[in-house]
């Protein structure tokens, strides 16, 4: 009874610990499988995190790009608009002068129109002058041929009444001897 006792104390010992050692494996499979399963988890976050990190990096490529792309295009615009301006002002600046330019040849032609004109009115003053001198000249000339022929008229009347005043006195002489 004892031997069997001790033999049936043993197999439940036997037993308990093949029930504890099963029971520690399965604990270890268990907790290998929870550990295999947090590490899955794991990196399936971390590939997660990787992806959107990847989309966040792309996403910000594709920002700067178009930021770029966006800055070229208002700096392009910029510069069309800065030589649109200067092509503006280069056209007003030749309009300008060509008015200018216009400006100044109809001043010249105006110039010369009014010196012609000077010229034909100087002219035409010293034509008159010298008409007028003329004219000038040949009333001086008629007013001393004038003045001449008075001059002759009266040494001829002078002269001739002398002569009569001579005669007179001649006539007078013979008969006044003759009273005496």
């Amino acid at each position: 009874e004892a031997k069997r006792r001790e033999e049936a104390e043993k197999q439940r010992l036997v037993a308990e610990e093949l029930a504890r050692k099963m029971q520690d494996e399965e604990e270890d499979r268990q907790r290998s499988a929870a550990e295999a399963e947090e590490a899955k988890r794991r990196e399936e976050e971390e590939m997660q995190r990787l992806d959107a990190d990847e989309e966040a990096r792309k996403r910000h490529e594709e920002e700067q790009q178009r930021s770029s792309a966006e800055a070229d295009e208002a700096k392009m615009c910029e510069e069309e608009k800065n030589q649109s301006l200067a092509a503006e002002e280069a056209a007003r600046k030749v309009e300008e002068d060509l008015h200018r330019l216009a400006l100044e040849e109809e001043a010249a032609h105006r110039r010369q129109d009014e010196e012609r004109e000077r010229q034909r009115l100087a002219e035409e003053e010293a034509e008159a002058s010298k008409k007028e001198e003329e004219e000038e000249q040949q009333r001086v000339a008629v007013e001393k041929e004038a003045d001449l022929k008075q001059h002759e008229e009266e040494e001829r009347r002078k002269l001739a009444a002398e002569e009569e005043a001579n005669q007179k006195q001649q006539a007078e002489a013979p008969r006044k001897g003759k009273e005496e």
